[in-house]
């Protein structure tokens, strides 16, 4: 699948696990596309206890909506509570929102295996070629595709946005959850093109021999004109695993200006929201940008 014109990010941006999310926020900082961009970054605790790291880039060009999710964790993916799954994100004016549709998703998939090399592959729905350096198509449409869907959502229910790309079921934020025969199939584990760190994994559970995506991935949607980036709403939730074992939720309003700090030093405050129950506490920095 080529990469389609409509991406003004330049060269496909790859980051290697090892760099740290400072890092990242400098790669980020220093980027400078033409259309409107909001970028999230935001830390937390799997399920499992170990630390992640996500971030999320929304373009608003024309009747375009470019979303690019990357999971940028310090720590390799060793298991499904650790790649990112799910991503929720919302965009209103005066109560009425855009009539976003999902046309087009790409990432590099590879197959992980314990003990194993990664074996890059060209995935078009339901076909396995193997082979490195071709964009895969990640857009689910049919029955077994088994890859994203992108869905409006009922913003009355958890996690209270419009719109979600997910390539699991979901089904505990039911309604806002991803038809299981399209992402899954049932009968299979769903966590196949959840986005893994890049690099050689060592997966444990149902991530040994999945599918994933490497790195990053990117989605377009249509149906965004008229909107403009301060229609983004301040609220996005990064779901992991299957169920979603968790979904982090950061919400921030627009910062004033933007600091790079540590990690440690928290810029914006977010909560990351245990399904399960409970809560536990990340740190969040997004800047919005024209």
């Amino acid at each position: 699948m080529e990469r389609p014109h409509a991406v003004a990010f330049g060269s496909r941006l790859r980051l290697p696990g090892w760099i740290t999310p400072c890092l990242v926020a400098v790669a980020v900082t220093l980027s400078q596309p033409a259309a409107a961009t909001v970028v999230v970054l935001a830390t937390g605790t799997s399920a499992g206890g170990r630390a992640v790291t996500f971030s999320a880039s929304l373009t608003l060009d024309d009747d375009d909506l470019i979303l690019r999710l990357a999971n940028v964790s310090a720590l390799a993916s060793r298991s499904a509570d650790e790649v990112l799954s799910s991503f929720y994100f919302d965009v209103t004016r005066n109560g009425t929102r855009p009539p976003l549709s999902l046309v087009e998703a790409a990432g590099y998939v590879v197959r992980v295996r314990s003990g194993l090399p990664d074996v890059p592959e060209y995935y078009t729905p339901q076909t396995y070629v193997s082979g490195s350096g071709r964009l895969s198509d990640l857009v689910a449409r049919n029955p077994g595709d088994a890859s994203w869907l992108g869905r409006a959502m009922t913003p009355q229910d958890p996690p209270f946005l419009g719109f979600g790309v997910g390539t699991v079921g979901n089904s505990r934020l039911s309604p806002n959850n991803f038809n299981p025969h399209v992402v899954g199939p049932p009968g299979k584990h769903m966590i196949d093109f959840a986005i893994a760190t890049v690099g050689d994994l060592e997966p444990v559970g149902v991530l040994d021999g999945a599918h994933l995506v490497a790195g990053d991935a990117w989605f377009r949607f249509t149906g965004a004109r008229g909107y403009a980036e301060s229609d983004i709403v301040d609220l996005y939730a990064f779901g992991l695993g299957t169920g979603p074992d968790s979904l982090m939720t950061i919400s921030m309003p627009e910062p004033a200006g933007f600091v790079l700090v540590a990690l440690g030093s928290l810029l914006v405050a977010g909560w990351r929201l245990w399904v399960g129950g409970g809560v536990g506490r990340g740190a969040a920095r997004a800047r919005r940008r024209t």
